[in-house]
C-alpha cells in the first residue's frame, strides 16, 4: 500500500462500531483522504487508554524523542512497519511489546498499473463500515502519540501482476480488540496475529485521477 488512508466514518458510526466514546470529539472529522506524509492525525485505540478513542499522529517517532517529526520523516519514513522490520529494529520492537494500539479507518489506497498506466484504487468493507488496523505507538516527550501501521502479505483478493505492493495494512478485527491491546497477552500470541492475519473481505475501487 501507499502512504494514504481513508476514514470516512462519522462520529457516530465510529463510537458504535468499536463501542467506546471519542475523548476529543472536536477534533475528529472524516476524511476522504490522510496523507501520511503531511504530518496527519488519526484515530486511534491505545493500551494506555483502550477505553476511548483518541488521536496519534501517523507516523511514529522514538519513545519520549522531542525532535522535529518532519526532521525524521526525511531520514526514516516510519507510517508502516512488518513483522520482519519489528524483529530487529529497536524503534518498533519494545512498542510491540508495551504500547501496541488499533488504528481505525474505512479504507486504504494502492496502485495498479494497467496498460502502462498508474491507476489508484481505494480498498474499503462494504458500505465503507469502520475497521481496526494493528498499529504501535510511542509517547513523544511533549505527550502527543505517534503509531505506525503494520503491514502483512497482500491477501488473494488484491493480490496480481498489476499491483505495485508486495503488503497491506494488518486488520484486527473486534474479536480479537481486547487481546491485541491487553498487557496480560503473551509475546507468542501477539506473533501469531500478525503471522496469521485473519482474512476479511474488502471490496477494491477505481479511483478517477
Amino acid at each position: 500500500m501507499n502512504y494514504k488512508l481513508s476514514n470516512t466514518a462519522s462520529k457516530t458510526s465510529l463510537e458504535l462500531t468499536f463501542g467506546l466514546s471519542l475523548k476529543y470529539p472536536n477534533i475528529y472529522k472524516p476524511q476522504l483522504v490522510i496523507d501520511g506524509l503531511k504530518e496527519q492525525s488519526i484515530a486511534i485505540i491505545t493500551m494506555d487508554e483502550p477505553n476511548a478513542i483518541t488521536e496519534g499522529i501517523w507516523g511514529i517517532l522514538p519513545q519520549d524523542f522531542q525532535g522535529d517529526w518532519r526532521k525524521f520523516q526525511k531520514l526514516k519514513t516510519t507510517l508502516h512497519t512488518n513483522k520482519e522490520e519489528i524483529s530487529r529494529n529497536v524503534l518498533y520492537k519494545e512498542a510491540l511489546e508495551k504500547r501496541r494500539c488499533l488504528i481505525l479507518a474505512t479504507g486504504f489506497y494502492i496502485h495498479h498499473i494497467v496498460d502502462t498506466e498508474i491507476e489508484t484504487y481505494l480498498v474499503e468493507k462494504e458500505n465503507a463500515a469502520p475497521f481496526a488496523l494493528a498499529g504501535i505507538y510511542n509517547i513523544l516527550e511533549d505527550g502527543f502519540v505517534t503509531c505506525s501501521v503494520i503491514n502483512t502479505e497482500m491477501n488473494d483478493l488484491l493480490s496480481s501482476k498489476q499491483n505495485l505492493y508486495n503488503y497491506m495494512p494488518l486488520e484486527i478485527p473486534l474479536l480479537f480488540k481486547n487481546i491485541w491491546l491487553s498487557p496480560k497477552t503473551a509475546s507468542e500470541d501477539i506473533l501469531h496475529i500478525i503471522s496469521k492475519p485473519y482474512l476479511t473481505k474488502f471490496k477494491i475501487q477505481r479511483i478517477a485521477s
